[in-house]
């Protein structure tokens, strides 16, 4: 299936899926009244001051992420954090407007600028996504354990569930995930001698290859066995994720409606609950994370559903927005485009299957 048309179906997968979400939603007595006029009231009411600050709390957290890939790079090599955090802005940018296949814009960008192998760039992708996910999984657990939480609807205790086993399970594959990425970087050596004994059947050029790509995945997680790079690292995903659980705390208290009463924690387990639906992504709009927002605030906080879509809607303009607008700025700086940064992921990208080949 060549690959536009695998986009598509994703997407039209993914609608199917929303669809059915909101169908459910409006099963609900809450959704069947809904009143356009107080959703706009909930969103033109916002205050414009804790809105500010969750602006610059937003710009902060792509500062954050350039200094975590500073400390993943260093054994490596010393990357200019300018660079960096031009990458985490395009990149994000890109997601933002083209969806998942936007998520190689940010190594390949970095790849690129810094001079550094394409293997060794999507060693600490990875590494990224399991600190991310690690964090994640806590901030939830730290809410559930401190923050009493009480679903008024049957519903809403059913939803509870399924995200407790959604966070054992992506507990469970982080767990195996940062487990055999650690094996991998202590045993680098040993791991890739005994990888090529089991390719020993492929020719002698296309071993190389693959050994080099083993090496340069091996040397991008490097920060692994650097302890003052690993504390900077955790360091910074702390920071990163207190960030955001404050982004939606802020917008949650400047919406008011029922929000307010909404804890910090409160925010961080709605976080979650979105983070759940980033697996469905459209182009431009978004998707699920939106939903996620929402059915967090109705079914598990008793929010009404005007004051709760307004937040998510809120939440996905103060994410995408300023990200997209920075985003313009430094490609005119740049002097590229959008097409041209998926150009030089799927470059990169070939650039990397090569070398296992």
């Amino acid at each position: 299936m060549k690959k536009a048309w695998r986009r598509w179906v994703w997407l039209a997968v993914g609608a199917i899926v929303i669809a059915l979400i909101f169908y459910n939603l409006r099963q609900n007595p809450e959704w069947r009244n809904f009143r356009w006029g107080r959703l706009w009231a909930s969103i033109a009411g916002a205050r414009p001051g804790l809105l500010l600050i969750s602006l610059l709390a937003v710009y902060a957290t792509y500062f954050v992420r350039a200094i975590r890939w500073q400390f993943f790079l260093n054994p490596i090599k010393h990357a200019s954090l300018w660079v960096l955090f031009a990458g985490q802005i395009l990149g994000f940018s890109s997601i933002y407007l083209v969806g998942r296949p936007g998520e190689l814009v940010r190594p390949a960008y970095i790849a690129k600028k810094e001079n550094v192998p394409m293997s060794a760039m999507l060693a600490v992708w990875l590494l990224e996504r399991a600190f991310d996910t690690v964090a994640m999984v806590a901030l939830f657990a730290a809410a559930l354990y401190f923050e009493p939480v009480g679903p008024a609807t049957a519903r809403g205790v059913s939803i509870l569930g399924v995200m407790r086993k959604g966070g054992n399970l992506l507990f469970g594959f982080t767990g195996l995930l940062v487990v055999g990425l650690v094996l991998f970087r202590l045993k680098a050596g040993s791991m890739t001698a005994g990888t090529l004994k089991l390719f020993w059947f492929l020719p002698d050029r296309a071993l190389q290859s693959f050994g080099r790509f083993l090496r340069s995945f091996g040397e991008g997680l490097s920060v692994i066995r650097d302890w003052r790079g690993l504390t900077g690292s955790v360091v910074t995903t702390l920071v990163l994720w207190a960030l955001n659980t404050t982004i939606f705390w802020l917008v949650f208290k400047s919406v008011r409606h029922g929000l307010g009463r909404v804890s910090w924690l409160g925010a961080g387990l709605t976080l979650f609950c979105a983070a759940l639906g980033l697996v469905i992504q459209f182009p431009g709009i978004g998707g699920g994370y939106q939903v996620g927002v929402i059915l967090a605030l109705v079914e598990i906080f008793n929010v009404r559903a005007e004051p709760a879509t307004g937040a998510g809607i809120l939440i996905w303009i103060m994410m995408s927005v300023p990200c997209l607008a920075l985003g313009l700025v430094l490609l005119v700086h740049e002097g590229l485009s959008f097409r041209k940064l998926e150009a030089i992921a799927k470059a990169e990208e070939q650039a990397a299957t090569v070398e296992k080949v």
